[in-house]
């Protein structure tokens, strides 16, 4: 296991002062610049230290629907959950309409919860995520932060990032590509997204580990 610790909280100095005029939250977003850097581990540590200094609480939102890897790794089997809607329409749409799914958090540890996506068994056909400028200003405006972890190998995603306040690219040292990179930032701002900064994985055993 690797101790990201040190490198996360020099992370949130840098992009995620808890302290804010007007007391409104963050939302920023976590993508890979390719598959396998590590995005989901660097997401899911730069939560965990940001909530160490939170008061109202940091969400991982974890957009990896199918596979909840996140709630399954963070929170019990005896988890309080929450409803994660906020009071408005979703940044996702389950299909056929009226398809029995809901996005919940639980509580994993002090200050941090993390989304889970629920569905019946059968009824979801497929999922659309699109742009809910209401719902992350709701967000902002009762948590200190959400971090979402998007996952690199899928652009069904993108249009999240033109309502997260940056992205912050994951790039894994190993198999560095400027190419891949400059397309990734490209399809992010085409989208009306904005890339804050990107991280440097050096650590090739997490790199393995985590898409």
């Amino acid at each position: 296991m690797v101790d990201l610790s040190f490198e996360m909280q020099a992370l949130v100095d840098q992009l995620e002062p808890i302290a804010r005029p007007g007391g409104k939250g963050r939302v920023l977003m976590f993508l890979g610049a390719s598959k396998h850097a590590g995005t989901s581990t660097i997401a899911r540590e730069f939560a965990r230290a940001a909530a160490e200094r939170s008061r109202r609480g940091v969400w991982l939102f974890d957009l990896d629907f199918a596979r909840n890897s996140h709630a399954r790794a963070l929170a019990g089997p005896e988890a309080q959950v929450f409803d994660a809607s906020f009071g408005r329409n979703a940044f996702w749409r389950a299909e056929p309409h009226g398809a029995q799914a809901r996005l919940v958090a639980k509580a994993c540890a002090d200050h941090l919860y993390v989304t889970e996506f629920q569905r019946a068994r059968s009824g979801v056909e497929r999922l659309e995520f699109g742009t809910a400028r209401e719902y992350w200003n709701a967000v902002r405006g009762s948590i200190d932060l959400a971090v979402i972890d998007a996952p690199a190998a899928s652009r069904a995603t993108l249009p999240v990032a033109a309502d997260a306040d940056g992205v912050i690219l994951v790039a894994d040292e190993g198999s560095w590509n400027e190419r891949s990179i400059a397309a990734r930032r490209d399809a992010i701002e085409r989208r009306g997204g904005v890339v804050a900064g990107i991280v440097c994985n050096r650590s090739r055993d997490m790199s393995r580990r985590v898409a």
